[in-house]
């Protein structure tokens, strides 16, 4: 079934991280080897204490900020050193493009999703040159028509509803995120909550439509989220 009541077309819009791979695990995996790399260019430094701190200030300035590793040095009262940290970008992007896959078969559901004549479009929050980086880098580019990234929550949603021109009920929001589907539910959106990541724990103000484990699930349940 791929239109809605009103016979228009429907469209699944999805997030990025911990939807299409698991973003948690693969953050926190550069980090942990980006403080290795650290300390064994000669920064004296526990790795415990020197994780939790770059974690702290991941958790203070967000994910895009670009001096972690320095204000994580600077706040321990070590001397940044240009060597210490180039080591640790180095790493931290190497363990990124090394163990950066699409979660199971996610590759099968968009694949069967645009088979059905269902249109596929990204939103994220995220920066949008990273953001494309990794639906690139995961090989999954090709199969979205149609993409809203970097813009607050409900920017996006605002601007796919009307640049698609479609009932709100005929599009789908895809998110790891409990805010994602607080801001799309406003909106009229249906929802699917991916129960995964590091806001696995948190629950959304409003219930989503579906909860799922993975992605792959959804395809299954495609039918019933748009006939209910």
């Amino acid at each position: 079934m791929s239109s809605g009541s009103e016979g228009v077309r429907v469209w699944w819009l999805f997030d990025v991280d911990d939807v299409l791979y698991d973003a948690t695990l693969l953050k926190r995996m550069a980090r942990e080897n980006a403080v290795v790399a650290m300390i064994e260019a000669g920064l004296p430094a526990d790795f415990e204490v020197l994780l939790r701190k770059v974690n702290k200030v991941v958790e203070e300035r967000g994910e895009d900020y670009t001096r972690h590793f320095d204000d994580a040095i600077s706040a321990l009262g070590l001397r940044v050193d240009a060597r210490v940290i180039a080591a640790g970008v180095i790493a931290y992007h190497d363990t990124k493009r090394a163990f950066l896959r699409p979660l199971p078969k996610v590759f099968k559901t968009l694949l069967t999703l645009r088979d059905r004549g269902y249109g596929l479009g990204l939103s994220s929050p995220g920066s949008p040159v990273k953001e494309w980086e990794k639906v690139i880098r995961l090989g999954l580019h090709h199969f979205f028509e149609r993409a809203w990234v970097g813009q607050p929550d409900p920017e996006r949603h605002r601007s796919a509803l009307e640049e698609l021109g479609v009932n709100p009920a005929n599009c789908i929001y895809v998110t790891a995120r409990p805010e994602g589907v607080d801001s799309a539910s406003e909106f009229g959106m249906k929802t699917v909550r991916v129960r995964r990541g590091k806001s696995a724990s948190k629950d959304s103000a409003t219930a989503p439509d579906i909860e799922v484990v993975s992605v792959w699930e959804i395809a299954g349940r495609a039918e019933s989220l748009l006939e209910g």
